[in-house]
């Protein structure tokens, strides 16, 4: 085994901290207090215990050292030899094998709680990486994600884990870099934060840093690419409620054939507040013809897009014809639903 950080030291260099930091909050000295000594010699013997089988060099000579503080520390606390004897003999191998156990339970149940939290965010299949760091024990760690999205866009995600003084792991968040082949001097990247409430997800990391917005919690979000932070991210705008956005008013502005159906309607709302850019049919003189469109809070309104992914305006998607469609558009829709109240039938 050659792990780039000694375990067990790590682990002392944690006792270390804590012993500091309580030094500076009592008055007393703690070099002889016998409560602390009891805990520190728990903890060594924690140590000792969940490293017993390693095979790196610099770990077992932590660990021959460790036994040799173990001993003056137990010898300190228990003068008498009977009783340090019985200690070693009766109790220290019990509590080797509870550590043990407790151990294997909370890296299980931490290395599990990652994986769920990784796969939500929209990392699959990091579990053996994920394991493996863990069983180094470093204080913090790194996996890189990469990946084509397109032939011309590319994405670079670099995840980013940190254990805390109880010896758990945590995802912190990731950094995301967005590179499109077409536009080489344009790279956008984004430190997305698990502990900022958003939780952004892979897709909507791509979405933001392409420029569209999402939604959360009732607040459309959109990256500033005219301004960023002193870390180098973009500041991020926030549209609230009160801004009164109502993307549902502005589809219905439009001829889109997916209105007819609520349950497409539905579908069609959920994808715009992630972000997504959506292909819609537009009704035209009586026909349907492909447009993309995007939600665009800031100008409470959306983005139109032709096949060839150009920018239009509405007027010109339907050939200054913007009135007019939308009311056969809201005509043939009223037609499909009293035809349905007649059949008895509910829209789904």
């Amino acid at each position: 085994m050659n792990n780039s950080v000694n375990r067990v030291e790590a682990e002392l260099n944690q006792w270390r901290s804590k012993e500091e930091r309580f030094s500076k909050l009592f008055s007393f000295s703690l070099s002889n207090n016998r409560a602390l000594l009891k805990e520190k010699l728990d903890y060594y013997d924690r140590i000792a215990a969940k490293y017993k089988g390693t095979q790196d060099l610099d770990e077992r000579f932590a660990l021959r050292m460790l036994r040799q503080e173990r001993n003056r520390i137990e010898k300190q606390l228990y003068p008498n030899l009977l009783i340090r004897l019985l200690r070693r003999l009766l109790v220290a191998p019990v509590k080797e094998q509870i550590v043990i156990r407790q151990d294997n339970r909370k890296t299980e149940e931490n290395s599990q709680a990652l994986r769920h939290q990784v796969q939500r965010a929209g990392f699959p299949d990091l579990s053996a990486k994920i394991d493996e760091q863990i069983r180094q024990g470093q204080q913090q760690f790194s996996i890189p994600v990469s990946y084509y999205l397109n032939d011309k866009e590319r994405i670079d995600h670099q995840l980013s884990f940190i254990k805390d003084q109880s010896g758990q792991y945590h995802f912190e968040g990731y950094k995301t870099a967005l590179y499109n082949e077409t536009k080489p001097d344009e790279k956008r990247q984004q430190y997305f934060s698990m502990h900022n409430g958003y939780n952004v997800n892979t897709t909507e990391a791509y979405n933001l840093l392409s420029g569209r917005c999402i939604q959360r919690e009732g607040t459309w979000l959109q990256l500033d690419f005219n301004d960023k932070d002193p870390h180098g991210n973009f500041r991020i705008k926030q549209f609230h409620s009160s801004y009164d956005y109502n993307l549902e008013k502005v589809l219905q502005q439009l001829p889109l054939k997916e209105l007819l159906n609520k349950g497409e309607a539905d579908k069609l709302q959920e994808a715009l507040k992630n972000g997504n850019r959506v292909s819609v049919s537009f009704i035209k003189d009586g026909n349907e013809q492909r447009f993309y469109i995007e939600a665009n809070p800031q100008f409470k309104s959306v983005n139109i897009y032709d096949e060839h992914s150009r920018k239009i305006t509405l007027n010109t998607a339907l050939g200054n014809k913007t009135m007019e469609a939308v009311k056969v558009s809201h005509k043939i829709n009223e037609q499909q639903q009293n035809q349905v109240k007649k059949n008895g039938m509910r829209l789904s």
